[in-house]
């Protein structure tokens, strides 16, 4: 296997019009080697695109490509030593199962009995055995994807290249496959680049997390750092479902602390929260200025009598929608100014359209640069 690394990668299109479209803007990444790379941000944000260099697929405008320590920028894609999963599955409709598998092997020549040993190591980690003789029409869309995968394992590559191969399954399937992909590397101990938008699969699969909006990089961490410590406000929305909560606002001193005030929006009055002290000395500077809290759902909390709000974490929201998931509940809350989401425990009942107090949990609040969206505290 081998390390993979990029160094200041652009590619600019041209648009319709005759203007320069520049879909990776300066990328930077060392991918190691046996590591789980996973590129995920919306559509248009430049990751496919980027996989589709490393891969050769799209050439590169401006820097470097290197794997296993060898710049590939001008090498075609079928000596890259690279093996690419799509997600529409690429596989030869007149073909076996077992054809589909040895063919990139039988046009590199190799031997029919290694073709053969392959293909039967690939088939039985992959569970797919009883398929070899079927064509892909008769397959359900977990099985081809699986016949796809098992196509890239045979050639034993360097580097295996995953462009969003599970965006064509349902629901059950999905987190079946990602299981199933992620056993594939430990067993393996291969390099892995993958492709979401998913940011489920992202957490869910990934060693790291390359996090990209508008072709440039914005965070690259492991699963649960992303998660607990975002960068930005754009990396802190993104990952997380819910998505986290936002409310906009500004610090102020006063009674020897420091306290977030909402802004007011229509005349409504906004509310005050007192900021933990271990945010203070980050947030002091900012004392004033315009200033953005974010709080996941799982941090605000519905208070009661015998969990009551402490003294300065206490808001009065009115819940608009009660979503029950099951285990736990979704709040649909609104203050004056912002709507937010709170995710309480299943026995709570609360009322649509009443008054609630919730509870804020400020030691784990976000604070964030309105005008440059990076983390203060």
């Amino acid at each position: 296997m081998a390390k993979v690394v990029l160094e200041n990668v652009c590619k600019v299109f041209r648009d319709g019009k005759g203007n320069d479209v520049r879909a990776v803007d300066d990328v930077n990444l060392v991918i190691e080697d046996q590591e789980f790379m996973v590129f995920v941000g919306p559509s248009g944000c430049g990751k496919s695109t980027t996989l589709r260099m490393v891969a050769g697929l799209e050439e590169i405008t401006a820097g470097t490509i290197a794997i296993d320590g060898k710049v590939v920028n001008n090498v075609p894609p079928k000596d890259r030593d690279i093996a690419m999963v799509f997600q529409n599955y690429a596989l030869y409709p007149h073909m076996t199962v077992y054809k589909n598998m040895a063919f990139g092997l039988m046009l590199r020549k190799y031997p029919k009995a290694e073709i053969e040993q392959r293909v039967r190591e690939a088939a039985e980690i992959l569970g797919i055995e009883p398929l070899l003789d079927r064509k892909p029409k008769e397959l359900s869309g977990g099985q081809r994807q699986r016949v796809a995968v098992g196509r890239a394992i045979v050639r034993k590559p360097k580097v295996f290249l995953f462009d969003e191969p599970l965006s064509n399954l349902d629901a059950k399937m999905r987190v079946q496959m990602r299981t199933e992909i992620s056993k594939l590397h430990h067993r393996l101990s291969a390099t892995m680049i993958y492709v979401t938008h998913d940011q489920v699969e992202a957490m869910t699969m990934g060693d790291r997390i390359t996090v990209m909006n508008a072709g440039k990089i914005q965070q690259v961490d492991a699963p649960l750092s992303l998660y607990q410590r975002p960068a930005n406000a754009f990396v802190a929305g993104f990952i997380g479902s819910p998505m986290m909560n936002f409310f906009e606002g500004e610090t102020l001193a006063a009674d020897g602390r420091l306290w977030f005030v909402e802004k007011a929006k229509n005349g409504a009055p906004g509310f005050r929260v007192c900021t933990d002290r271990s945010h203070e000395a980050a947030l002091r500077s900012f004392v004033g200025r315009p200033l953005r809290m974010g709080l996941r759902s799982e941090d605000i909390h519905e208070t009661s009598a015998a969990a009551p709000a402490p003294s300065g974490a206490g808001v009065r929201a009115k819940v608009e929608v009660v979503e029950p998931m099951g285990s736990e509940v979704y709040l649909y809350l609104a203050t004056g100014a912002h709507n937010f989401i709170a995710r309480v425990g299943a026995a709570r009942k609360a009322d649509v359209n009443h008054e609630v107090e919730i509870r804020f949990d400020m030691e784990r609040a976000h604070f964030f640069d309105v005008s440059t969206e990076k983390a203060i505290a």
